[in-house]
């Protein structure tokens, strides 16, 4: 029997994984992986870890459960697949089902035959176009060599101050990496937050108010207009919108975008990325393509995004191979689901953000809901903030977004799996989750989140964003009503033009100190006494009554 021909052209997470998993379901399939770097097969989200030392050694980036390097022997010896290191793929003849291929180094051409091919050709790194890029000590973060290359220059030079251009999820890890290092390190985000396409407005905030207390500092709305070198060449600064800053080294982390030129230059449909159907086919049914060069289906909105993530470039390589040795597996799509950890704090989101779900014609309703992520009273209990994002008319929820320094990453996944089941509120309110102290409260703070949206939409709860709490501080027609114990004012003031201090136990007691003809919002912790003491003053004749959204734990006030 003829063996079937198989060639991937990509090394790095799709590529691998599409040949391995075309080889277990055909053992008799030829498989040839070309990768034009020298490095194979690799965990590129570790690299950050790599220069902060979490990882040792960089060949643990490239090492199986079992600690065996996937180095070209490997991939011969133990998977039977060959793999063409230092290739790169020129260009692809549908009609003869040929791909042209060069040696990198010795510029040796030659042709490979495929059956069925395989597009992984991952995602190149974003150059903005500033001037002084070429100048020593500025470093890109995309591959080991990158990784190993930067350490090497901060083992080897004087490095007090650092600057990061990218407030994204890399450029992020790589602040805490350095700072870890003892260096001052500075992001310069060009959009008006950090984690612009992890986080909402809200959660960005209070999650770099968070980071500044670690000493990073961070400009937003700013673009860095030129870098400067010394008399040696070496970096010594950056020149920003908002003056210079003095540094040593610099990391381009501004995103990436997909590399679809081989694709495009071969006739395939492309639009933002590569476009795959179900079974991650091209517009050639021969050609498959997955990973960081695809757009993907988004299961929330359906619409074409392209959001480039090592989980959706692994799962899509088994599926490519499965379905190129014969099978027929659908990928279902993505949800944008990301998380990160930043020093003691997390941040994670899944689904649509606030502003899509509004783009899409939804009727939105949010809840932000703090609280602890094991029982109340159980010693190591950390404080999470959820958001969730909800459709008005239907109790559909559409989004997720989580931070804090407790554990978000069980409360993510749960999320995760409700916004692509099309779960309501209701349902997520009544979810038998796992409870014991150790892990949750006996009510999760994702319940009663849930909760939260369920009594907006049916309209006991009226909330108030953090924003307009604090654009109303000086609104002579507000009387802010502050719920906490004499105690808890201590750790933070509120300055309110017009306020009570009426501890929440007191409420009922003390209402008659409360005018009636004035807009009254009730505030406490984490807003679990606020909405409560807004459900009593309406009972007692309150019409305009409302809560501090997550109270004021969270909120840079």
């Amino acid at each position: 029997m003829e063996r079937l021909k198989i060639v991937v052209i990509g090394g790095v997470a799709a590529g691998p994984k599409a040949a391995a998993r075309a080889k277990r379901c055909d053992q008799n399939a030829q498989v040839t992986l070309v990768e034009k770097g020298e490095w194979l097969s690799y965990g590129g989200c570790g690299l950050p870890y790599f220069l902060g030392a979490a990882v040792k050694e960089i060949k643990d980036l490239m090492s199986t459960s079992w600690e065996a390097v996937r180095s070209p022997q490997f991939f011969h010896e133990a998977k039977d697949i060959d793999v063409l290191l230092g290739w790169e793929a020129l260009s692809i003849n549908r009609k003869d089902k040929t791909v042209k291929v060069i040696d990198v180094g010795t510029k040796e051409t030659k042709e490979l035959v495929y059956d069925k091919l395989v597009l992984a050709t991952g995602a190149e790194v974003l150059v903005p176009p500033i001037p002084g890029l070429d100048a020593l000590g500025v470093f890109q973060l995309k591959n080991p060599g990158h990784a190993l290359a930067m350490k090497e220059y901060l083992l080897n030079n004087e490095v007090a101050n650092a600057i990061i251009i990218g407030g994204g999820l890399i450029g992020l890890e790589t602040a805490e990496a350095l700072a870890n290092w003892g260096m001052e390190v500075t992001i310069v985000e060009m959009q008006n937050q950090i984690m612009p396409y992890l986080l909402d407005p809200e959660l960005s905030l209070a999650f770099s108010t968070y980071l500044e207390q670690e000493d990073l500092n961070i400009l937003t709305s700013t673009k860095v207009q030129k870098v400067l070198a010394d008399d040696d060449g070496r970096v010594k600064g950056v020149e920003t919108e908002q003056g210079f800053i003095a540094c040593q080294v610099v990391l381009v982390s501004a995103g990436v975008r997909p590399n679809v030129k081989l694709a495009q230059e071969a006739g395939l449909a492309v639009e933002k990325g590569i476009i795959v159907n179900e079974y991650m086919e091209t517009s050639d049914s021969d050609i498959y393509a997955c990973g960081d060069c695809v757009v993907c289906e988004h299961i929330a909105s359906g619409n074409q995004v392209y959001v480039p993530l090592g989980s959706t470039a692994n799962k899509q390589g088994r599926i490519v191979g499965t379905n190129i040795t014969g099978g027929r597996e659908n990928s279902p799509g993505i949800m944008g689901t990301s998380i990160v950890k930043m020093f003691d704090w997390n941040a994670g989101r899944t689904g649509l953000s606030e502003r899509d779900a509004k783009e899409l014609g939804y009727d939105v309703v949010t809840a932000f809901v703090p609280g602890p992520d094991k029982a109340h009273f159980f010693p190591g209990k950390k404080l999470i903030l959820v958001k969730l994002i909800a459709d008005r008319k239907t109790g559909k929820l559409l989004g997720a977004q989580l931070i804090g320094p407790g554990d978000i990453a069980r409360r993510l996944d749960v999320m995760v799996t409700a916004i692509t089941l099309g779960a309501t509120a209701h349902q997520v309110a009544n979810l038998d989750l796992a409870y014991a102290p150790p892990f949750s409260p006996a009510m999760d703070t994702l319940i009663n989140a849930a909760n939260v949206v369920k009594n907006i939409i049916d309209g006991k709860a009226k909330n108030m964003s953090f924003q307009e709490f604090k654009a109303k501080l000086s609104d002579d027609n507000v009387i802010y009503i502050d719920l906490r114990t004499t105690e808890e004012r201590k750790a933070k003031n509120i300055k309110a033009r017009n306020q009570l201090h009426i501890p929440f136990e007191e409420i009922r007691a003390r209402s008659t100190e409360i005018p009636k003809d004035k807009e009254i919002v009730v505030f406490c912790i984490l807003s679990t006494r606020a909405f409560e003491a807004q459900v009593i003053l309406n009972h007692l004749g309150f019409s305009n009554v409302s809560f501090v959204d997550a109270g004021i734990q969270f909120w840079p006030l």
